[in-house]
């Protein structure tokens, strides 16, 4: 029998790294009305885990470096819980995002099932090493496991499939025509980088920081209005959600003119030479960082243009595709992510946005249908002052806003949550949609 294996790449060694020290793990929730036997979904774990590669591995640390080895991975496993509340997801998916994976022969994914005699409502909680997935690989292990589900519990026919193929390295994949690092090194001297404002209401050392989760709903109606009154702004909805969420900053936690940064994640699946499909599971990512002006009368709409157009000249200057090929990434070390974790707190920047775009899912997987889905990555370690997490589907967007207990209280992350939210339907409601200034005393925590 083959047993596949390779050697970590870098961004997929560096993901390692912030995990052995706690931090970064992938948690999704996918809500399901109608019933679902632990038996079945166990059947359908076993039938993905063959199919991909990336779900057959743990790792193991060698002299040379951290290894992805099949051989001796145990079966992914399941964890039943039967519902207490319906708000009991939430302090699940909350503690898996602190719960590493152990060192032995366990694959780098886990789920658990929530499940209530009394309610038609389930919750499939699936967490993973970042290291193996991105936004499109939690996706399809979705999709695909209730596609299984579905066709176990009708008695129908599975053909027999062979396990896909392994991919190479991130840094392998890359179309090497598209790096162009001396055209970035020359284009960020040209410019002095202002230092962004960050939310830290109260310090503590990484033991005692918690990322907390904030969902929120966006209807049908509104998400319709959104997206067609992006189309007309001439911008695109990431970039209307940047300039929702910096403006809720700005708006609730500053007073006066200020710089914001704010972080993205960029899909390098199309960048790789052959192209990456949707259907392989693995981490396929890189993020740019930018940094905004905002003032009292900074308007919504040119904000959410300048977010797209910032976010697109940086993909145009190769800057995510050189972040994840950097050979020095393969020097980065526990001790050197431990300093950056206690500089400001580990806060990267003001806001960090991940956004999975449109989920085209079934509309029913036979008697069970996805009602709501969300997802976060634990920030505790590093990450942004303010996270969120956004997919579409159904023609609902479906947002986790994460946070960071003790630098951001629960009370602050869901006023700046429903601020978000009510920028969105203002600036899709009203011609023009300026941003206000709230005066000192009503400012909602200390910028300090």
């Amino acid at each position: 029998m083959n047993y596949p294996n390779r050697k970590l790449g870098l961004i997929e060694n560096l993901f390692d790294i912030i995990h052995d020290l706690g931090g970064m793990i992938d948690v999704n929730v996918a809500r399901i009305e109608g019933s679902i036997t632990p038996v079945i979904l166990q059947q359908a774990l076993d039938l993905l885990q063959k199919r991909h590669p990336m779900l057959q591995f743990h790792i193991v640390k060698l002299e040379d470096g951290a290894y992805f080895q099949s051989k001796g991975t145990t079966k992914i496993p399941l964890r039943v819980i039967d519902k207490q509340n319906e708000n009991q997801w939430l302090q699940i998916a909350e503690d898996e995002l602190h719960e590493k994976f152990p060192n032995d022969t366990s694959p780098l994914c886990r789920v658990t099932l929530l499940s209530s005699a009394e309610n038609s409502i389930s919750e499939i909680i699936a967490t993973f090493h970042h290291a193996i997935t991105d936004g499109i690989s939690c996706m399809l292990f979705i999709d695909e496991l209730l596609s299984y589900c579905q066709k176990i519990a009708a008695d129908e026919d599975i053909p027999l499939f062979v396990t896909m193929q392994l991919l190479p390295a991130l840094e392998n994949l890359i179309d090497s025509s598209l790096t162009s690092k001396n055209n970035i090194v020359e284009e960020q001297t040209k410019e002095v980088i202002p230092t962004p404002q960050l939310i830290i209401e109260e310090e503590a050392p990484i033991s005692d920081r918690r990322t907390c989760l904030v969902p929120r709903i966006l209807n049908k109606e509104m998400t319709i209005m959104l997206i067609n009154r992006c189309k007309q702004e001439e911008t695109t909805v990431h970039g209307a959600l940047c300039a929702a969420m910096l403006s809720a900053v700005a708006e609730n936690a500053f007073t006066g003119t200020i710089n914001l940064s704010c972080g993205s994640n960029v899909n390098l699946r199309q960048s790789c030479q052959p192209e990456v499909a949707t259907n392989y599971i693995g981490c396929f990512i890189s993020i740019v960082e930018e940094i905004h002006t905002l003032e009292e009368n900074t308007k919504f709409w040119d904000l959410a243009r300048e977010c797209k157009s910032k976010i697109s000249h940086s993909i145009s200057l190769g800057i995510p595709i050189n972040r994840i090929c950097d050979a020095k990434l393969q020097y980065v070390n526990q001790d050197m992510i431990l300093e950056i974790s206690k500089h400001q707190m580990g806060r990267k920047n003001t806001i960090e946005l991940s956004n999975r775009g449109k989920f085209n899912v079934a509309k029913k997987y036979g008697e069970l249908k996805l009602k709501e889905l969300y997802f976060a990555t634990g920030q505790h370690l590093v990450g942004g002052s303010f996270w969120l997490g956004v997919v579409t589907f159904h023609e609902q967007l479906f947002c986790t806003f994460a946070h960071i207990v003790p630098l951001v209280s629960t009370k602050t992350a869901e006023l700046l949550a429903d601020s978000v939210m009510v920028n969105i339907q203002k600036a899709c409601m009203s011609e023009s949609f300026t941003l206000s200034k709230l005066n000192e005393n009503e400012v909602a925590f200390s910028k300090d």
